[in-house]
C-alpha cells in the first residue's frame, strides 16, 4: 500500500508541477523584517525587503489578531506621520502579458479605513499610466478580506502602489501580496497540450485505482 500512495502522489505532481506559479513580489508577506510575537515595529522603508516607500510598521499577534499568512503583517497607516503614506513595489512584467494580482486588508479600529490599491506602469509613475486603480473602503475591523484582479501589462516593469486614503498613524491592515503571470494568457493554455494532460489524467486515475485496489 505505501508503494501505491508514493506512485500516486508521483503522478498528482506530475499533472500539477507545469501549473506552479512563480510569485513576482519580494516579502508579499512581510515577514522578512523580524518582529518579536506579540508586538509591532515600525521601519523605513529600506530596512523592509523589496518594499519602498513611507515608513511601514509590522504586527506579529499584536492584541492577539493573527496575520491572514505567516505570522507578520504591515499596517498601511504607519508611524511617523499624519499625512499620506504610500508604498509601493516595481517587478518586471512582459509586455502584453495578463498577471494576476492579490491582497488580504483589514481595519483596525474603524470600518470606515480605506486606502488607494493602484497597478503602474512603472516606465513613467505619470497618472495617465496607471493601468488598474480601486479604493479599498469595505473593510472590517480585525477581519481578513481578500481582493483580487488581473491586469496586462504595457511594459517590461511595473508597479503595484498602496496608499492611504485616511489620515493618521492607525488603520489599514495588509498582508499576503501577490502578483503571478496569469493563467489565463493564450501563451499559459498552450504550455501543457490537451494531449500530454489526457496522458497525464489517464495515469492518475490509473494511480488511484491501484492504490484502492491495494488498499482492499
Amino acid at each position: 500500500m505505501k508503494a501505491s500512495l508514493t506512485l500516486f502522489v508521483f503522478l498528482f505532481s506530475l499533472i500539477f508541477t507545469p501549473f506552479a506559479k512563480a510569485g513576482l513580489i519580494i516579502n508579499g508577506g512581510f515577514e522578512d523584517t523580524f518582529v518579536k510575537d506579540g508586538s509591532w515595529k515600525w521601519f523605513t522603508s529600506d530596512k523592509v525587503d523589496g518594499w519602498n516607500g513611507s515608513n511601514i510598521e509590522i504586527w506579529d499577534s499584536l492584541t492577539k489578531f493573527k496575520s491572514y499568512e505567516g505570522e507578520q503583517h504591515a499596517e498601511l497607516n504607519a508611524h511617523g506621520s499624519r499625512g499620506v503614506f504610500s508604498i509601493f513595489q516595481t517587478f518586471s512584467t512582459a509586455l502584453d502579458k495578463s498577471y494576476d494580482v492579490s491582497f488580504a486588508y483589514a481595519a483596525r479600529r474603524k470600518n470606515s479605513e480605506s486606502f488607494l490599491f493602484e497597478v503602474i506602469d512603472s516606465s513613467s509613475i505619470e497618472s495617465d499610466n496607471v493601468i488598474f486603480s480601486q479604493v479599498m473602503d469595505e473593510h472590517t475591523v480585525n477581519n481578513w478580506s481578500t481582493f483580487g484582479t488581473s491586469f496586462k501589462a504595457q511594459s517590461d516593469q511595473t508597479m503595484i502602489r498602496f496608499t492611504t486614503i485616511n489620515r493618521g498613524t492607525v488603520g489599514n491592515f495588509l498582508d499576503d501580496v501577490n502578483v503571478v503571470a496569469s493563467r489565463l494568457t493564450s501563451s499559459s493554455i498552450q504550455a501543457v497540450s490537451e494531449p500530454s494532460t489526457l496522458v497525464l489524467s489517464s495515469l492518475l486515475i490509473a494511480g488511484l485505482v491501484l492504490f484502492r485496489i491495494k488498499r482492499a
